[in-house]
């Protein structure tokens, strides 16, 4: 397996990396999924249809003082529009590896699949 730099994959990276709702709107696909992983700290549902809803109720809820980060290291394909991103979420004082299982349609972040170790992760509940 090789690695790979897919560019829908990396405009949405770059996205979450600048914080840019708009950016990371204009990133996912109209029929984007964002499952997360059980156990997150981050009250609510575990499954987001549409990027103003991951958006609104995932992304745009994590504290700002976390300093929270995701930071890939590797993009591995799959199968066709198919991905698997390893690498680390960093904030202040605390890191959590990860791996997203991603996949693309025309051009864009279809879905994610969150998996990562939840007991390295803050509190996430907004203050």
């Amino acid at each position: 397996m090789s690695e790979t730099t897919d560019p829908a994959v990396q405009t949405f990276y770059d996205s979450l990396a600048s914080h840019d709702a708009a950016a990371l709107l204009d990133a996912v696909h109209n029929d984007f999924v964002l499952t997360l992983s059980p156990g997150l700290p981050l009250p609510g549902d575990r499954e987001f249809h549409g990027g103003a809803v991951a958006v609104g109720n995932v992304w745009g809820r994590i504290p700002e003082d976390l300093g929270l980060r995701c930071e890939p290291d590797r993009t591995l394909p799959v199968a066709a529009d198919e991905f698997v991103v390893l690498g680390h979420y960093r904030g202040d004082d605390w890191e959590a590896p990860f791996a997203h299982v991603v996949t693309t349609k025309d051009g864009k972040v279809a879905s994610l699949r969150q998996i990562t170790d939840t007991r390295c992760w803050p509190d996430l509940t907004p203050r």
